[in-house]
């Protein structure tokens, strides 16, 4: 089977070990972080949306934030809910199976509150603050994941993304978005006889854009590409058609400086994906970086933005999307060796 594929995601996917990454070329690989990301429009969809990331390891969080993002995509982002989510000191039970039937996943924190509950349907619900206060959602999954396999082109070394239309309430009002349940997996190093004999690359240079939407005909629709910057590998589905994945994605369009850094930091606003016969266009609306009160100048190179996305020749609209690009390490130096464009 191809290092990278669309497949319907299966019961044992919830599981630490899933059967499909327990193998020599994985590593026997585990679950090294459950993560969720979501784009929520509670002022609607021509407004510039919330975005929500958290990031579990299966005993603990690594971290969370919910910003509202700036207008335009060189904007920054504001507070909406940091210091009232579950974080890195609050105590939570661990990512675990909760009942065998009817068959259910999950993890919770009790102050502050989140829930996460993963169903052998397919769907997830999840809350944040006490009695969902701040997010009551459904999550309602697209029929396909893409899944990864252990090879060099991707940051980590096993992975799977699996989009999702979340409805629900945000702060009580009824809302629509899409969401991720997303996961990365490690080698055991107990069990993993060439860990040491090979290293992987690790998850600091990387461009990564994950996009999903609902078109106006109800067409589901999946883009996702991740790699370093000089080689790109990712998948293309619309339902309806075969699915496309490709090992040598081109990406077409110019850097550009992030104004409020003063690191060589760039970021893309608008470019274009090719992928087997199709070409993917997005076009950055709003920015963000990192999910934290103010901007993230800490994180040197890294870079965020939202947006939309169509494919072909013809824009069309979604009736919800989400399109999340980051950007690691992208140094404007390194990106003009590599041969792309820097916009000064």
């Amino acid at each position: 089977m191809a290092d990278f594929y669309f497949d319907k995601k299966t019961l044992n996917d919830y599981t630490e070990k899933p059967e499909r990454f327990n193998n020599k070329k994985d590593g026997y690989a585990k679950v090294y972080c459950v993560e969720s990301i979501a784009t929520l429009y509670p002022q609607g969809m021509d407004s510039a949306p919330i975005s929500f990331f958290r990031h579990m390891n299966v005993d603990k969080v690594r971290f969370a934030g919910m910003v509202q993002t700036g207008n335009g995509p060189l904007s920054v982002q504001r507070e909406a809910h940091i210091h009232d989510l579950a974080g890195p000191s609050t105590p939570i039970q661990r990512y675990q199976k909760l009942s065998d039937s009817p068959l259910l996943y999950g993890y919770s924190a009790e102050e502050p509150f989140c829930e996460y509950r993963y169903y052998e349907d397919g769907k997830i619900t999840w809350k944040e603050g006490k009695n969902g206060s701040i997010l009551d959602v459904t999550l309602e999954p697209f029929p396909f994941a893409f899944f990864l396999h252990r090879c060099e082109q991707f940051p980590v070394s096993t992975f799977y993304t699996h989009p999702h239309v979340i409805r629900g309430t945000y702060e009580g009002k009824e809302i629509i978005g899409i969401g991720n349940d997303d996961r990365q997996f490690i080698p055991d190093v107990k069990v993993d006889a060439i860990t040491q004999e090979k290293n992987y690359q690790k998850t600091t240079d990387y461009l990564t854009a994950n996009c999903a939407g609902v078109r106006e005909d109800g067409r589901r629709e999946i883009a996702f590409f991740n790699g370093n910057y000089g080689h790109l590998a990712g998948g293309y589905w619309l339902e309806g058609e075969e699915p496309i994945v490709d090992g040598n994605v081109q990406i077409m369009g110019d850097w550009v400086h992030l104004p409020y850094c003063d690191d060589g930091t760039c970021v893309m606003t608008r470019f274009a994906f090719k992928i087997g016969p199709k070409v993917i266009h997005f076009e950055g609306k709003w920015g963000l970086k990192g999910w934290t009160s103010t901007p993230n100048l800490a994180k040197h190179g890294q870079s965020q933005v939202l947006g939309t996305f169509y494919e072909g020749d013809h824009p069309y609209k979604h009736t919800v999307w989400q399109t999340f690009v980051e950007n690691m390490a992208a140094f404007d130096e390194k990106l003009k060796q590599v041969g792309y464009n820097v916009i000064d």
